[in-house]
Formats: C-alpha cells, structure tokens, sequence
C-alpha cells in the first residue's frame, strides 16, 4: 500500500534527522567549548607576557635578550589562541545555524509522518469500507427476494 510505504520512509527519514539533530547538537558543544578554551589560552598567555616585563634595575644583557624571546614567543601564542578563537566563534555560529536547520527538517518530517499516518488511516477505513459494501448490497438485495 503506497500510504504505508510512505510512512515508513517518513520514519527511515525522520531517524536520519533525528541523528543529525544530535550531532549538530554535539558539534555545537564541542565548538563553544574550544572557544572558551581559546578564550582563556590568550587570557593566560597575555597574562604572562605582562608578568614577564622588565622591572626596574639592572639586567645583564643575555637576561635582557633570552626575556624578549620568552615575551616575543608568548604574545605569538596569544596572538594565535585569540585568532583561534574567533575561528571557533565562526565554527559556533554556523553550528547553530546548521543546527537549527536539523531541527527545521525534523519538524517538517514530524509533520509529514502525521499526514502520512492519517492517509494511512483513511486508506485503510476506505478499504474496509469498500470490502464491507458489496456484502451490505447482497444482505440488501436478499432480502427484497
């Protein structure tokens, strides 16, 4: 029967989306999550970077040096944490748009698996009705003899 048919497509369908739904969802958490990772990988970073300024007083020169190389690599580290971040901000915008569209598509199949249940439903009370005609009709035409 091509109403039970379609049902059961609507079904097969509906678990995909349910399925990606949920990954959507995962990816979603992942994605903000490395971004507060990022977030504070940078913080830290900028923080010790500012820890790592000179003070007042004397230095000795290879002290001076090897201390500009130390705050050199950790603002690069800043620098690429804080670009990082903002790419995983990227990432979670377009996990919640990816995920609102998962959601979109399981309520247009939830919807659609509704209507298919009805036709279902009423292809079946039409069929039954119809075997339970010809048998009225023969009662019917019995008794008038």
């Amino acid at each position: 029967m091509r109403e039970a048919r379609r049902l059961a497509l609507l079904r097969r369908q509906s678990l995909i989306a349910e399925v990606a739904r949920k990954q959507a969802l995962r990816t979603l958490a992942e994605a903000i999550e490395a971004e507060a990772r990022h977030h504070a990988l940078a913080a830290r970073a900028e923080a010790l970077v500012a820890a790592a300024a000179p003070t007042a007083g004397v230095t000795v020169g290879a002290a001076l040096q090897a201390r500009a190389g130390f705050t050199a690599g950790l603002a690069q580290i800043a620098r690429q944490a804080a670009d990082t971040a903002r790419d995983s901000a990227l990432q979670r915008a377009w996990q919640v748009d990816a995920l609102a569209a998962s959601e979109a598509r399981a309520r247009r199949l939830a919807e659609r698996t509704a209507e298919a249940r009805a036709d279902l439903a009423a292809a079946l009370a039409r069929r039954e009705a119809a075997r339970a005609l010809p048998l009225a009709r023969k009662l019917h035409r019995s008794s008038q003899d």
